[in-house]
């Protein structure tokens, strides 16, 4: 079957009307869609082609075999088999998923959301896509709603999914399983269906298939569309409450950073008892990178140091502790204060990784258009240029990367400067190199060393991460520049 930009109707007016409400994605984007070939992301490809063409939307699909069930590969055929059918780009990603359950110590679910939304950001970095599109529905945020009251959570966590975190986007989140799968069904579209949906193997399946319908039947028939609701005014509210807190924190902490907070005792017992235990958990989370094992008792042990003398401590999760110092309660996380000293002894040893002037490769590669330079301290820059016959996308490794060698006036390695910035997306929008070494959770003391591939203040490549969007390889490339790092850690 083909683009449907003709056939509008009722339902995809609902899904154009939720995601501009949300906001979802602009004028021009570039989505990558994670389809399964289940009715739900079926559905969501065929609505995405067919809005494409109004909001000038460029689709592709990432597909991922988990390797668990014998007719994976079938799916993954079916799912390729769709998108030549709507000219949409396939991305295919196959990961032993029990395997990395096994190796990671975690349920083969979550093992598998791993693996999904990793696939997912390695073909929007490689289609250059700067939204992410999964297919939940409503009667997802009503299983996860209740799935996160079971086993017991705050308001984030009863907020369920969101219609949009960061740069994930849920379109389908205002349709129900029946309508949707109702929707293909009149429109004589196929789906492939996952077994192990319908097994009780999964907790989340146990919710879907029998707590649900019990509450349908037993208690309301729209018992999922209620939840749903519910869902979302917790998800507002969570956020408010988030805000408050935030503002709060700006009343009581008087030092922090990543390896103690301290606050204010008199400041902190003035604010609302709600706030209080927020502002802690929230405290905690960003001394423990996310907060996990975190719960309510140890927040309750905390609180209770504001009441009592100086001298008292409380051990927590994650090698946190928390101790009274007169008007003050101080959170702090020995280990990261012994890994940034261990940090600044590494720095401080290899200093010298790169001289502090740059290396120029602008003339060594108009000279030669192949060879290797010596990087001090790093190993060897091994550098080609070539001509024709390139293959879009072109699978880029963490040491080897190549770029369109057209778009790049200068070229040379070095350190940061103030001022450096890298391209981020299809419509080259700027972020600052600082704003991205922060976002990717790279420690201060390494920051500074960090290898860097610049065209003046432009970053090209953050060695070891990505590369700017403004000098990848396109179909309408001429020269690309292929330069790999070799001599320490390298992947090829």
């Amino acid at each position: 079957m083909g683009r449907m930009g003709a056939g509008r109707d009722g339902l995809m007016e609902r899904v154009r009307d939720y995601m501009e409400r949300e906001r979802m994605a602009e004028t021009g984007s570039r989505i990558v869609a994670g389809v399964s070939g289940g009715a739900d992301s079926v559905c969501l490809l065929y609505l995405l082609t067919g809005l494409a063409e109004e909001f000038g939307w460029r689709i592709a699909v990432v597909h991922v075999n988990h390797r668990i069930r014998p007719e994976a590969a079938e799916d993954a055929r079916y799912v390729e088999k769709l998108c030549k059918a709507l000219f949409v780009p396939f991305y295919l990603k196959e990961t032993d998923v029990e395997g990395l359950a096994k190796e990671q110590g975690m349920s083969v679910e979550e093992a598998g959301r791993k693996a999904r939304y990793e696939a997912f950001s390695e073909a929007a970095e490689r289609f250059g896509a700067d939204r992410i599109a999964v297919a939940h529905n409503r009667n997802d945020r009503a299983e996860t709603l209740l799935f996160h009251l079971f086993r017991g959570t705050g308001l984030a966590g009863m907020g369920s999914i969101r219609p949009v975190r960061g740069n994930v986007i849920r379109p389908l989140l205002c349709l129900g399983r029946e309508e949707i799968e109702g929707w293909l069904a009149e429109r004589k579209i196929a789906w492939r269906i996952d077994e192990s949906n319908v097994t009780d193997t999964y907790t989340r399946n146990r919710i879907r298939n029998h707590i649900l319908p019990y509450a349908r039947q037993a208690v309301c028939q729209g018992a999922d569309i209620h939840l749903a609701q519910e869902a979302e005014l917790l998800s507002a509210t969570a956020d408010y409450v988030l805000r408050m807190t935030r503002e709060a924190m700006g009343r009581c902490v008087k030092e922090e950073s990543r390896e103690r907070t301290e606050i204010d005792v008199h400041a902190f017992l003035r604010e609302d008892g709600l706030l209080q235990g927020h502002m802690l958990l929230e405290a905690l989370k960003r001394l423990s990178g996310g907060g996990k094992d975190l719960g309510t008792s140890h927040v309750a042990a905390v609180r209770g140091l504001f009441e009592k003398q100086g001298g008292r401590r409380v051990l927590l999760p994650c090698g946190l502790e928390a101790v009274r110092s007169f008007d003050r309660v101080i959170l702090r996380n020995p280990a990261e204060r012994e890994e940034r000293q261990r940090g600044q002894g590494r720095a401080e040893e290899q200093k010298d990784i790169l001289p502090s002037r740059e290396i120029s490769l602008t003339g060594p590669i108009r000279e030669c258009k192949r060879g290797e330079i010596v990087l001090p301290g790093l190993g060897f820059l091994e550098f080609s240029l070539e001509t024709g016959g390139f293959l879009v996308p072109i699978e880029q490794k963490t040491y080897t990367k190549w770029f369109d060698y057209d778009k790049i006036e200068s070229l040379a390695v070095r350190t940061r400067r103030p001022g450096d910035y890298l391209c981020i997306n299809e419509g080259l929008q700027r972020k600052s190199l600082k704003e991205y070494l922060i976002q990717e959770r790279i420690p201060a003391w390494e920051r500074d060393r960090i290898p860097l591939l610049a065209d003046g203040s432009h970053i090209l490549w953050v060695v070891g991460h990505r590369i700017s969007s403004a000098v990848k390889v396109r179909e309408d490339t001429k020269k690309v520049l292929r330069i790999h790092i070799r001599g320490g850690k390298e992947d090829g």
